[in-house]
C-alpha cells in the first residue's frame, strides 16, 4: 500500500504522462482487436468482393473519363472540319502555294491543340492529293497512310468511318507502328473521298485508365460494339475475344471470377460507356486472382503475430519514455510556460501541458511564417523594381550595376548580354476590355510561361514585367537559331495557355552593362517591324536583311492610272495599283514603311478630291490616317481597311454626280410642263421623247426622284392655273378646262373633287367671297 501511494499521487501531478499511457495501451489493444476482427472474420469471398466493386467504380470512372476524352476529339474534329478554308481546300480541283500553307498551317494549329492529337489530313478527291500535318502536301498515290485511303474507296468500311482503330505506321521514323482512333468527316460522302481526317493518338487516350490500379500483372483491353479491338495492354486474338463476349462480357458494369482456356482464374471487371451515341464501348480490366490473394492470405497469417509482438515492444517503449523521454519534454514545457507566462502576463496556462505547448508554438510558427512571406514579397517587388530601372533606365556605373545583381539574387553575367521582348497583339482592344489589374495579371502569367519554357535552357535569363503591353527577357544566350526556336515555343506556349498572341524581337548583344538600356529601346523598336512581318513573327535583329531607308513615292505613271480610274469610278484599278504599290513597302523598315504609307494615302486622296465637287470626309484626313495605321498593328490589317475606305469613297462620289445629274433633270421636265399645259397631248410619252429617254425608265427615274408620278404631276399643274383662273374670271369653267389640255370633262371633274373635294362652281363661289384666299 505504501508502494501504490506515491505512484498513483505521481501520475495525477502529470495527467500528460497519463494520458500517453492510456492512449498509447487503447491504441495498441484497439489496432490488435481491428485488424483481428478484419483478417479472421472476414473471407477472402468477402475481400475479393470489396476488390471487385472498388476496381468496377475505378473502372467505371476511367470508362467515362476517357469517353469524354473521345467525345472532345470527336467535337473538336467536327468543329475544325468546318472551318470554310478547310472545306473550299478540300473540294477545290486547283489551289496555290500560299492557300496550301495557310491550310498546312491551320492542320498544324489543329494538331497542336492538343497533345492526344497525333495528326490531322486533309483529303482532296480532285487533285488526288493530301495535306499532312507532319509532312505536308502529299499524292494519294505515295502518301504513307495507304490504309485511310482505302478504308474511304470501299463503301462498306466508309459508313463505319466516325470512329476507327487501327494501327498507324508513322513516316521518318522507321515504320514504327502506332495505336490509333481515327476520325473521318466526309465533305461529299457518296460523290468524293474529299475528307477531314483526325489520328488520336490511343496510349495517350487511356493514359488514365492505364494509371487506374496498381496491380502490375493486370491487363485492360477496350472494345467497341463490333468487337474491333479499340486498346489492349497484352496482346489478343479473335478466339480471346470471342471467349470473353461469350461469358457476357457486355453490359452496363459488374465483375466475375473468370477462367480463359489455358490460363489461371482471374477477376474480369467491366463497364460499358457510349461515345455521343456514335459507338459503344467495353472496358474490360483482367486481374490474376492469386496476385489478389495470395497477398491478403499472407498478410492475415502474419498480422496477427506482428501485433502481439508490436504490443510487447510498445509496453516497453512506455517504460523507456517514462525514464528518459518524459522528463526532458517535461522541463522544457515548464520552461516554455514561464517564459510566455512572463512575456504575457495575465495570460492563464491551460490545464493540459501538450495543448499550451502546441498552441504557443503554433503562434509563434504563424509570426515567424508572416515575417517570411513579407520578406520574400518586399525582395521580389524590390528586385522587378531594379530589373525595370535596368532596362528603363541609363545607369552609369557598372560597379553598381553589379552590386545591385548581388543584393537581389540576380543570377546573370556581367557581358555579353541581350534582350528578348514578348509583345502583346492586339494590344489596344484587350486594353479596351480588361482593367490595368487584369493587364498586370496578363503579365505575370506570361513571365511566368516564358520563365517556365526557357529554364531547360543552360543559358541564364530573368523575365520583367516592362508595364503596358509587354514582358522584356534578359538573355546570356548568343545568336543561334536554336534558341530562336525555343523563344518561339514560349510564344506559342503563351498562345496555348492565355489565348493571348505576342510579336516576339530579339535584339543584338550589348557590349556593355551601361548600354542595356539603349539595346532595350532599340529591341522595342524592333516589335515594330510586325507591321510588315505580321502578328505573331520572331524578329531577330542581326537576320533581317539592308533595307534601303528612302521612302517610296507613287510614280507619274500610275497616278494617272488613279485620276483616269477616279473619273471612271473604276475601284478595281485603285486597288491594283495600291496592292502593287503595298508590296514595294513590305521592303521597308518600320518608320519608312509607315511614313510611305502615309503619303502614298496623302496622294490618292489629292486626286480624288481633285476629281470630287464634294470635300472628303475626315477618315481622310492625316491624324485620322496615321491613328488607323497605328490601330491596326500589321500590314495585313492595314490593306481590307484602305481597300474598303477607297471603295466606299468612289461609290460616294458616283453617287453625288448621279444624284446632281437627276436634280437637274427633273427642274428641266417641270419646265417643260409648265409651258406646255394648255397641249392636249402633254403626257409621259411626249416628255420622255423631248428628253430622248424610254417611256418605262423616265416613269420609274421621276417616281423615284419625287415620290410622284408624271401622271399626277401633271393634273396637279393643270389644276393649279385652273383654280386661278376660276378666281381671276368670270368664263364659263368648260372652255377653262379645255385651253388647260383637258380632253375630257368627266375626267377633270372626277380629279378636281378627288383633290378639293368640292366641284369647280362650288370652289369659285367660296374663294371669290374672300373668306381666306384661295386655295392653290
Amino acid at each position: 500500500m505504501k508502494f501504490r501511494q506515491p505512484f498513483f499521487a505521481s501520475l495525477k501531478r502529470h495527467p500528460t504522462y497519463m494520458k500517453l499511457i492510456f492512449y498509447f495501451v487503447s491504441a495498441n489493444v484497439l489496432v490488435l482487436g481491428v485488424s483481428f476482427v478484419l483478417l479472421y472474420g472476414q473471407s477472402s469471398k468477402t475481400l475479393l468482393e470489396e476488390i471487385g466493386d472498388h476496381s468496377e467504380s475505378l473502372l467505371v470512372n476511367g470508362a467515362r473519363n476517357t469517353s469524354r476524352l473521345m467525345e472532345w476529339a470527336l467535337d473538336f474534329s467536327f468543329s475544325s472540319s468546318n472551318d470554310s478554308t478547310l472545306k473550299v481546300y478540300a473540294l477545290s480541283d486547283h489551289y496555290s502555294d500560299f492557300e496550301t500553307y495557310e491550310v498546312w498551317s491551320q492542320l498544324t494549329d489543329i494538331k497542336n491543340a492538343n497533345p492526344s492529337i497525333d495528326s490531322v489530313y486533309l483529303i482532296n478527291d480532285y487533285t488526288n492529293t493530301v495535306i499532312d500535318s507532319r509532312l505536308g502536301l502529299n499524292d494519294t498515290a505515295a502518301f504513307y497512310d495507304q490504309d485511310i485511303i482505302k478504308r474511304l474507296r470501299d463503301p462498306e468500311t466508309a459508313n463505319h468511318s466516325v470512329l476507327i482503330p487501327r494501327t498507324l505506321s508513322l513516316p521518318l521514323t522507321g515504320n514504327t507502328p502506332k495505336e490509333v482512333m481515327t476520325i473521318v468527316r466526309f465533305y461529299e460522302k457518296g460523290s468524293s473521298i474529299s475528307a477531314f481526317v483526325m489520328n488520336v493518338d490511343t496510349h495517350n487516350l487511356m493514359t488514365l485508365l492505364q494509371n487506374n490500379s496498381n496491380f502490375a500483372s493486370r491487363s485492360i483491353t477496350v472494345l467497341n460494339d463490333r468487337d474491333e479491338t479499340i486498346f489492349s495492354s497484352t496482346p489478343m486474338n479473335p478466339q480471346q475475344i470471342a471467349e470473353l463476349r461469350s461469358h457476357g462480357m457486355k453490359g452496363a458494369s459488374g465483375w466475375k471470377l473468370f477462367q480463359p482456356r489455358d490460363q489461371g482464374e482471374k477477376l474480369v471487371v467491366y463497364a460499358d460507356s457510349s461515345v455521343k451515341g456514335i459507338q459503344d464501348w467495353t472496358f474490360i480490366e483482367m486481374i490474376p486472382k492469386s496476385a489478389i490473394l495470395n497477398k491478403i492470405t499472407v498478410l492475415r497469417d502474419t498480422s496477427l503475430i506482428l501485433f502481439l509482438v508490436l504490443f510487447a515492444a510498445s509496453l516497453a517503449v512506455i517504460i523507456l519514455i517514462s525514464k528518459r523521454v518524459y522528463s526532458p519534454i517535461q522541463e522544457l514545457i515548464s520552461r516554455v510556460m514561464r517564459q510566455h507566462q512572463a512575456e504575457k502576463p495575465g495570460l492563464e496556462a491551460n490545464a493540459n501541458e501538450l495543448e499550451y505547448l502546441s498552441s504557443v508554438f503554433t503562434s509563434q510558427h504563424n509570426q515567424i511564417h508572416e515575417l517570411t512571406e513579407q520578406w520574400r514579397h518586399n525582395k521580389f517587388l524590390g528586385r522587378e523594381r531594379f530589373l525595370r530601372d535596368f532596362l528603363g533606365e541609363t545607369y552609369h556605373s557598372a560597379t553598381e550595376i553589379r552590386a545591385q545583381f548581388v543584393e537581389w539574387g540576380i543570377d546573370l553575367p556581367s557581358d555579353e548580354l541581350s534582350v528578348a521582348i514578348f509583345r502583346i497583339d492586339h494590344f489596344a482592344e484587350f486594353s479596351g476590355v480588361y482593367p490595368e489589374k487584369d493587364r498586370r495579371l496578363l503579365r505575370f502569367a506570361m513571365s511566368n510561361i516564358i520563365q517556365e519554357s526557357l529554364q531547360s535552357s543552360r543559358h541564364k535569363l530573368q523575365t520583367v514585367d516592362m508595364g503596358d503591353d509587354h514582358v522584356a527577357v534578359v538573355l546570356s544566350a548568343p545568336l543561334s537559331e536554336e534558341f530562336a526556336k525555343e523563344l518561339q515555343v514560349a510564344g506559342q506556349l503563351i498562345q496555348q495557355y492565355l489565348s493571348v498572341g505576342t510579336t516576339i524581337a530579339w535584339g543584338r548583344t550589348l557590349p556593355g552593362l551601361t548600354d542595356m538600356h539603349e539595346v532595350y529601346l532599340e529591341t522595342y523598336d524592333l516589335t515594330q517591324e510586325r507591321f510588315r512581318f505580321g502578328h505573331r513573327s520572331l524578329i531577330v535583329k542581326e537576320w533581317l536583311p539592308a533595307a534601303p531607308g528612302e521612302l517610296y513615292h507613287l510614280p507619274v505613271s500610275q497616278e494617272r492610272q488613279i485620276a483616269q480610274a477616279i473619273l471612271k469610278g473604276d475601284a478595281a484599278v485603285i486597288l491594283e495599283v495600291l496592292r502593287s504599290a503595298v508590296v514595294k513597302l513590305r521592303e521597308l523598315p518600320y518608320f519608312e514603311c509607315k511614313m510611305s504609307l502615309i503619303t502614298l494615302f496623302m496622294d490618292i486622296r489629292r486626286l480624288i478630291q481633285e476629281h470630287s465637287s464634294q470635300p472628303l470626309p475626315s477618315s481622310w484626313g492625316l491624324t485620322s490616317i496615321e491613328k488607323q495605321i497605328i490601330r491596326q498593328e500589321t500590314m495585313d490589317n492595314v490593306m481590307p481597311w484602305m481597300e474598303a475606305l477607297i471603295t466606299r469613297t468612289l461609290e460616294d462620289i458616283a453617287a453625288a454626280r448621279s444624284q446632281s445629274k437627276n436634280i437637274a433633270l427633273i427642274g428641266q421636265v417641270d419646265q417643260f410642263i409648265e409651258s406646255h399645259l394648255t397641249d392636249p397631248n402633254l403626257s409621259a410619252t411626249m416628255l420622255a421623247d423631248h428628253l430622248g429617254l424610254s417611256v418605262n425608265y423616265f416613269r420609274s427615274l421621276y417616281k423615284a426622284e419625287t415620290t410622284q408620278s408624271i401622271t399626277d404631276k401633271i393634273s396637279e399643274k393643270r389644276l393649279t392655273f385652273i383654280c386661278q383662273e376660276l378666281i381671276a374670271s368670270d368664263s364659263p369653267i368648260e372652255p377653262i378646262v379645255q385651253h388647260f389640255g383637258f380632253s375630257s370633262l368627266n375626267t377633270f371633274y372626277s380629279s378636281f373633287k378627288k383633290v378639293y373635294g368640292m366641284t369647280p362652281a362650288q370652289y369659285r363661289k367660296k374663294y371669290r367671297a374672300g373668306d381666306g384666299g384661295g386655295k392653290v
